[in-house]
């Protein structure tokens, strides 16, 4: 007999998740109007006789909106392995989080730039990585089977 323990999602990751929904469905509503607001412009400039700018609108286009849908089904799938508990999730978090942290840090080196703005850029990324890190709820949920 198979034993089918539930595991419980904790909130922080549900939040997670669900921000990551949205943001992917706005990317993807993003790459849909690109592609939309490109190719008319570039129809628009092809009745008035300007051939290669609008071949060159049709694919600077294609290429825009292709990035934004391409990034809004990464968003998504990776949402969807934080909805449900997939251990590669937790460690994309975990990577992704530790990359943003160490990009804030190198922006220190770069004159100019605002120190709040960058110690205020690093607070998500460094809650999200303890969230993850230390809260043993969240790693339970991610690494018990």
């Amino acid at each position: 007999m198979q034993s089918t323990v539930s595991r419980a999602r904790p909130l922080g990751v549900t939040i997670i998740a669900v921000l990551l929904i949205i943001a992917g469905i706005v990317e993807l509503l993003i790459g849909v109007l690109t592609f939309a607001g490109f190719f008319s412009v570039a129809h628009v400039i092809t009745v008035h006789g300007h051939h290669v700018t609008a071949t060159v609108l049709d694919t600077l286009g294609g290429i825009l909106g292709g990035i934004s849908i391409f990034i809004g089904i990464i968003t998504l799938i990776f949402a969807w392995g934080l909805w449900t508990l997939k251990i590669w999730a937790f460690w994309l978090v975990v990577i992704f989080e530790a990359i943003s942290l160490v990009r804030h840090l190198l922006e220190f080196a770069h004159p100019g730039h605002s120190t709040v703005a960058i110690v205020l850029g690093m607070i998500l990324p460094i809650v999200i990585l303890l969230y993850f890190i230390v809260d043993s709820n969240v790693r339970n949920a991610f690494f018990r089977r």
